[in-house]
């Protein structure tokens, strides 16, 4: 989607354009909230090429449009040597970074190495960790103080399940926190915004879900979780508030101190 279009009278009182700045305000809400950006942040945005990454990541330069936002925006992928179909995510990712005007980059890991080069299985933990280990430095060098994920509600109240269910936690994906002695921040500015509505964003925005598919997603703990929560969302409708009301408690109790401990038993991946 190129600024030209994006300057037209017909695009800006389009159905999608509305139906953005009705996201836009749950984005504000997590902003004034829990504090995830201000003016002259230098904000990376982590796309994966999934729905929900390329939803926040048109949101927010749709944020600085609609409240000339002092923030700016730079975006990253992160490339993966365990998926076929790199090349062409690439290619696709780097045709909107360019039409949306925005610096951009890209970070080649590998997971099916360890650290010192040997052939190793891939798994989520290593897969998550040397995602983030990738995009970590690339804010670092890139003088950024915010990432952003695109974690939306359901994420958050998934990953409150699964920790609840497997390791006895309220665990969960914290809105903001800050990492390497406050160099910077990971925030989740989609932090109050449920996956069906991204569905229904993503459908009128035209964007092809290009995201990296794990062999492992459709036996994994977190699939389970998915469809506990969607099922217990029939019973609940206040159920993700609920979770996130749990959990902040338990965070406000325990603090870093849980984090530290637990670190390698969560699944707050990326």
């Amino acid at each position: 989607m190129s600024n030209k279009r994006l300057s037209t009278k017909k695009y800006r009182y389009s159905p999608l354009t509305r139906y953005g700045r009705l996201l836009i305000r749950k984005i504000n809400r997590a902003f004034k909230d829990f504090n995830l950006i201000t003016d002259n942040d230098r904000v990376c945005v982590a796309v994966s090429g999934g729905k929900d990454s390329l939803s926040l990541l048109h949101l927010l330069h749709e944020h600085k449009r609609f409240y000339e936002g002092k923030f700016s925006i730079v975006a990253v992928h992160a490339v993966s040597d365990y998926n076929p179909q790199a090349d062409k995510i690439k290619e696709y990712l780097l045709e909107i970074f360019e039409s949306l005007g925005i610096e951009y980059g890209f970070v080649k890991i590998s997971v099916t190495t360890d650290e010192d080069g040997n052939k190793k299985d891939p798994n989520c933990f290593w897969c998550s960790w040397k995602r983030r280990e990738a995009l970590f430095k690339y804010c670092v060098e890139k003088g950024c103080n915010k990432l952003a994920f695109g974690h939306h509600s359901d994420d958050v109240a998934e990953t409150t399940l699964l920790n609840l269910v497997y390791h006895g936690n309220l665990d969960t994906m914290l809105p903001a926190r800050t990492f390497f002695d406050d160099a910077f921040t990971l925030i989740r500015p989609l932090f109050y915004i449920r996956e069906k509505e991204f569905v229904r964003y993503a459908e009128m925005a035209g964007f092809k879900t290009a995201s990296c598919v794990c062999p492992n997603e459709k036996h994994g703990k977190r699939r389970v979780m998915k469809k506990l929560l969607r099922d217990l969302s029939k019973e609940s409708r206040q159920l993700n508030a609920n979770l996130w009301r749990a959990s902040k408690i338990w965070h406000d109790t325990f603090g870093d101190r849980a984090y530290n401990s637990d670190a390698k038993k969560r699944d707050d991946t990326t």
